[in-house]
């Protein structure tokens, strides 16, 4: 931890970077909680808060190639700044969906924050090596892992209790608020965010494409999230075992989210420690795999407790693998990945990971209308399991037979 501690004090450009993820991300599970509460509420549909969270998601797989060419060719700082004042007055329109009971505002203002969304949290993966230098790398993204995760515990957790005690509108002004905070840290970032201007028509998502399907270990890691999200349609279903096996509150959903976010926090920071600070290919590759068969397992037993405490303990153990894996994954295309095409490769894996996060949580909310959510979890579990293992099997032959060039 003192490394990582060291580097947020010695690097003010980066420590604005994390400190703006910090707020920015607190904010938007502060409203998932709330928003996921008054969907359940207007529908009472178990399935409910799995379309709310596909509604968070999927807008990003459409938006991720234009917001990746952007950052290849313009100023990151300029539109990560834009990406947050923007979603100021949306997050404030979910005060409205709560006043007037309205479930398509509601799930209109979630997807509109999900494309602002599409244009910042990639675009900060594609920035970070250019404010660490080469040998902290593996720090900083394991500490912009644990953000999400851990703002994931906190969003959530006193989230709920907010929505609970102060309503739901309170929620989303503290979403709205966040907004301003992150652009105001990331406008006082002084160092670039790229190696060197782009010229207006360098580039397109189509060399991106090519540049991926060309370069084996490239495709194999950013088709490394595929497995967790998959099965990352289990998470939209935690308030309807909240509300059907637990106490039913808003409460009780965001004590799940924070046992999320803390598995999420400290799973980059575990797989920091295993791999070292300069991985190699095979240690990635290797720890990926292995955190996806974890996140898999556990959430297979997770519909056998009926114990509230140990449900908890079973969400945090199965994101300490999904976080280990997303983090380290990042960390593998950052250092895989020249400059000029960081933005679009990152952006194409952001969108290719919430592609797979809405069509799970999509089928979640279908196979739970239909079958329940215990067996939704069953069959989703499976899916991101097999995965997993085909994916360890194939990409393990990738670095036996190609090492690192250089």
């Amino acid at each position: 931890m003192r490394p990582l501690r060291e580097l947020l004090v010695r690097n003010r450009d980066f420590r604005r970077l994390f400190l703006a993820s910090v707020v920015s991300m607190a904010g938007d599970w502060f409203s998932y909680v709330a928003v996921a509460g008054l969907v359940t509420e207007l529908t009472g549909r178990p399935g409910a808060p799995a379309f709310v969270y596909a509604a968070t998601v999927l807008p990003v797989f459409a938006a991720s190639p234009l917001a990746g060419a952007l950052a290849d060719r313009f100023d990151r700082k300029r539109i990560l700044v834009i990406a947050d004042l923007v979603r100021v007055p949306i997050a404030l329109a979910l005060c409205l969906a709560a006043a007037w009971r309205s479930t398509p505002l509601a799930i209109g203002a979630v997807t509109a924050l999900a494309v602002g969304a599409s244009f910042s949290d990639p675009i900060a993966s594609a920035a970070t090596p250019n404010l660490v230098d080469a040998e902290d790398l593996a720090s900083a993204q394991s500490l912009m892992g644990a953000v999400w995760g851990s703002m994931l515990m906190v969003g959530a957790g006193i989230g709920g209790l907010v929505a609970e005690l102060f309503g739901r509108q309170a929620a989303f002004a503290v979403d709205a608020a966040s907004f301003l905070a992150s652009a105001w840290l990331i406008g006082g970032i002084r160092a670039p965010m790229q190696r060197a201007p782009e010229r207006p028509s360098a580039g397109s998502v189509r060399d991106a494409v090519r540049y991926i399907l060309t370069t084996p270990i490239v495709l194999r890691l950013v088709l490394a999230k595929t497995g967790v999200s998959a099965g990352n349609g289990i998470v939209g279903l935690l308030p309807a075992f909240a509300a059907r096996r637990f106490s039913g509150t808003s409460t009780a959903t965001g004590l799940l989210f924070a046992a999320r976010g803390l598995g999420a926090m400290i799973g980059p920071m575990l797989a920091r420690g295993a791999v070292g600070a300069t991985p190699g290919r095979r240690a990635v590759i290797i720890v990926c795999g292995v955190s996806t068969l974890t996140y898999s397992v556990v959430y297979a037993a997770f519909p056998l407790t009926y114990s509230f405490g140990v449900a908890m303990v079973l969400v945090i153990l199965a994101h300490l693998g999904g976080g280990a894996q997303w983090s380290l994954s990042t960390y593998g295309l950052q250092c895989e990945t020249p400059d000029h095409f960081r933005g679009r490769v990152l952006s194409l894996d952001y969108g290719v990971a919430t592609l797979w996060i809405g069509t799970s949580s999509i089928a979640a909310g279908v196979l739970a209308d239909g079958w329940g959510e215990v067996a939704a979890t069953w069959w989703l579990a499976a899916i991101g399991g097999g995965y997993g293992t085909v994916w360890l099997a194939w990409s393990l032959i990738t670095v036996r037979t190609r090492p690192r060039e250089g």
